[in-house]
């Protein structure tokens, strides 16, 4: 996956748990769960956080405290600054 590819991933991603969440319905749930599965598949991707973007952090971070997909203690820690 190249760098570009990961920050679109994390924009669409954003994008379509958005539209998702418009809709109150059962789908809207079954849907979230599986953008979890590609939260941690693109979270997994760069753990450093050296390829993305401001934006795709700040979406990254928005998500994860929003779903709590991944622990907050243990979110960017490897971050390399």
């Amino acid at each position: 996956m190249t760098n570009q590819e990961l920050n679109r991933d994390i924009k669409r991603l954003y994008n379509e748990i958005n539209k998702a969440s418009i809709k109150a319905d059962d789908l809207c749930y079954a849907y979230i769960e599986q953008a979890k599965k590609e939260f941690t598949r693109l979270y997994y991707a760069d753990r450093g956080f050296q390829v993305l973007t401001k934006q795709s952090i700040l979406i990254m971070l928005h998500l994860n405290l929003r779903f709590r997909i991944v622990p907050l203690h243990t979110f960017g820690i490897y971050i390399n600054l």
